[in-house]
């Protein structure tokens, strides 16, 4: 069984830990939103974008999941090309969770939620 090194491990933890703070956050934002204005016109633009930055934190979130079970599979060692694509999705990850997060913000702001 293959092992990364304890940073790596840590990184991707702590990323996920963060995508479902996003996740569950989006969901809240657009449920409280739902629930005292209703689904208007000037609502659904704002759902569709809660949704989809929840539907990306949910994507990183499950691509690390695949990744570390593979990753934890594999012997004696990870492929370059598997490796290759958990440093991709770290990066990826780690510019797309603090725009997502200011995205719900944003969303608050507008509707008095904070």
């Amino acid at each position: 069984m293959a092992e990364l090194p304890q940073e790596i491990t840590t990184t991707v933890l702590d990323l996920q830990r963060q995508l479902l703070a996003i996740i569950s956050k989006a969901r809240t934002t657009e449920f409280t939103i739902l629930e005292r204005y209703g689904e208007t016109e000037a609502t659904i633009i704002d759902f569709a974008q809660l949704q989809n930055t929840r539907e990306r934190a949910e994507t990183y979130y499950s691509r690390f999941c695949t990744l570390l079970l593979q990753i934890a599979k594999s012997y004696p060692s990870p492929s370059s090309a598997m490796l290759e694509l958990l440093a991709r999705s770290i990066e990826q990850a780690q510019a797309n969770a603090p725009a997502s997060e200011a995205s719900i913000q944003e969303i608050k702001r507008d509707w008095n939620l904070l």
